[in-house]
């Protein structure tokens, strides 16, 4: 049976979204808290990578279990056992065959700019020079609305 997770998390406690050795993790503290609520290892493929302190406030990542599961306490289960930090808000059923990452059809990154200094924001966005140009700054990104070939971005002649 595969499910698939919805998830938020706040990323300042994490080294990013993949497990990795001596580091705490998203994927990490969800594969632990999977595991224990289902009481067997566990592993689960996210949507897509975030490095160390990105948020997310949506997320997709899917897991398997060898039988079918009670969404609603294993949601309980691994909310309490993930912190603060972490929130499932939803397990969904799935086919065998749907992968978190290779079947998503978008993604969204938010990126948010202020020009005014403030102790409650400064976490989750950019402060920026008080003065911006803003018309300037709508005519460079048009100039993205005629490109198409993003590949220098990308990894080539690889799956991801």
């Amino acid at each position: 049976m595969r499910y698939f997770l919805q998830l938020s998390y706040r990323g300042a406690p994490f080294h990013g979204w993949q497990s990795q050795p001596d580091a705490v993790s998203v994927q990490s503290t969800l594969e632990r808290a999977l595991g224990l609520a289902l009481r067997r290892p566990t592993t689960v493929v996210g949507a897509g990578r975030t490095d160390a302190g990105v948020n997310a406030s949506m997320m997709l990542a899917h897991f398997d279990a060898v039988s079918p599961v009670d969404k609603h306490a294993l949601l309980r289960a691994v909310n309490s056992i993930v912190g603060k930090d972490i929130a499932v808000s939803h397990i969904h059923d799935v086919p065998a065959d749907a992968h978190a990452r290779f079947d998503a059809i978008s993604r969204t990154y938010h990126y948010h700019v202020v020009t005014v200094k403030s102790p409650f924001l400064y976490p989750t966005v950019w402060k920026a020079p008080e003065t911006l140009d803003f018309d300037l700054m709508n005519k460079a990104a048009g100039i993205l609305l005629h490109v198409d070939d993003f590949t220098s971005f990308a990894k080539l002649h690889t799956d991801t």
